[in-house]
């Protein structure tokens, strides 16, 4: 097996991924046509899709690299192409929430202070949801697992034979704290950001004059967002990655009594195969695993 896993841009094609650029551009331009003059609330969905576009990327990687026909899974940040699916799902719904929202204030000015409440609110809850939702079932996926291609296994036995081949998985106990974590800021964000639109709707605190693309006509009013809006938008991302960079930490806490355990009845050919897989995957492998 070769040491080089370099990829060509060519190599990082899908049509999967064309796919979905495609069509979160064309709702981009779409919002974009109406005229923002103020694209804060845009740097939202290209956030959400920014995340998803990464995601995607690594499942590609890990589909069109040598160690896709390896005899090790490796899931550090759980599965990417759902994370990926989840995110771009929650940023196309966030522009066509955008979009309409810029439609009302163009054709209908007079009613978007009552609509603003609903609009912030789901806009928001949409950008966060999606943030939240990548570790709804991350303890699923999360791991590093040896794989047997045993032909004479019956499937129970294959799936009894692959569970006890995994060699590191995410442990119960930091995904339930990684959830609840993640859970109660989903929920504090979402509380604080009706509670402060609420207060500026009844004009009880100040807020940020922000124009719509309708801002202006028969006599309407820019809306006014709350400060807390601007912490939102680096919130629900930045503990995202702190998040997954403990999952990845976790996942990569091989236990070698473990390892060692699954590896002795192969080849060992095969043995030096896996472990040459694994420290290509994670250089500090090698040390927690004491390799030369």
């Amino acid at each position: 097996m070769g040491t080089n896993y370099n990829l060509k841009l060519k190599d990082i094609y899908s049509e999967s991924l064309v796919r979905e650029i495609i069509i979160f551009s064309f709702l981009f331009i779409l919002v974009i046509a109406q005229n923002w003059s103020n694209i804060f609330l845009l740097l939202f969905p290209l956030i959400s899709f920014g995340f998803a576009i990464f995601f995607k990327m690594i499942e590609i990687i890990k589909k069109k690299s040598e160690l896709e026909n390896s005899q090790i899974i490796y899931n550090p940040l759980g599965n990417e192409k759902i994370h990926a699916n989840r995110l771009t799902f929650c940023a196309l719904l966030q522009l066509l929430l955008l979009f309409w929202f810029g439609a009302e204030s163009l054709y209908h000015p007079q009613l978007i202070s009552s609509y603003y409440i609903y609009f912030i609110s789901i806009f928001i809850f949409l950008y966060t949801f999606g943030f939240y939702w990548i570790f709804l079932d991350l303890w699923k996926y999360s791991r590093i697992e040896i794989i047997f291609k045993d032909i004479s296994l019956n499937e129970d036995q294959k799936l009894t034979r692959n569970i006890d081949n995994i060699v590191s998985f995410l442990k119960m106990k930091n995904f339930k704290l990684i959830s609840f974590i993640n859970f109660i800021i989903f929920i504090i964000i979402n509380l604080l950001n009706i509670l402060f639109a609420l207060l500026i709707v009844f004009e009880f605190m100040p807020g940020i004059r922000y124009n719509l693309p309708g801002s202006g006509i028969e006599g309407s009013y820019p809306i006014n967002i709350s400060f807390f809006v601007y912490g939102i938008i680096a919130i629900s991302p930045s503990a995202s990655i702190f998040f997954l960079q403990l999952n990845y930490r976790d996942i990569n806490d091989i236990n070698s009594e473990k390892l060692n355990k699954v590896l002795n009845p192969l080849p060992k050919d095969i043995q030096n195969k896996i472990i040459k897989n694994l420290i290509s995957l994670n250089k500090k492998l090698k040390f927690k695993l004491r390799l030369e």
